[in-house]
């Protein structure tokens, strides 16, 4: 299901003129509202989509995973880490992020469970060490 989105999401945003208008907003708001577009419509729809996506996540990550008080947490940290792995505005590095998180964190996990958060912050640090914006982020 999580392929099935990641090519959708990258169809609609690459291939269709709302995902182009959208990445245009991003990269230079000022340009697109000056070609008469209203990049703050534009933005909510975004905001819109990327809610019902989190609903889509919460709905399937809770059928397979025991939902307890205090899982979001677990669930916020790994995020974070994918985040600061894939960098910040890459679909790209958050595919690549969450892989290397979950092997990562799967292998941790299974040989050295004492120390699995350790080692699923390791990557964490040597990537920031080398890269402050992550692996795929642009740098501001």
């Amino acid at each position: 299901m999580a392929i099935l989105i990641i090519a959708a999401l990258w169809l609609f945003l690459k291939k269709t003129n709302l995902g182009i208008t959208i990445r245009a907003g991003v990269d230079n708001f000022e340009m697109v509202s000056a070609l008469g577009i209203n990049v703050r419509r534009l933005f909510t729809i975004v905001f819109c989509l990327s809610g019902f996506l989190a609903g889509v996540a919460g709905v399937v990550g809770g059928t397979f995973m025991m939902l307890v008080v205090g899982e979001d947490w677990r669930i916020l940290t790994l995020t974070l880490i994918v985040i600061i792995i894939g960098g910040m505005g890459s679909l790209g590095g958050t595919i690549i992020g969450a892989l290397l998180t979950g092997v990562v964190y799967s292998f941790a996990t299974a040989y050295i469970p004492e120390f699995s958060l350790f080692i699923l912050f390791l990557p964490v640090a040597v990537i920031l060490s080398i890269r402050p914006q992550g692996l795929f982020g642009r740098e501001v």
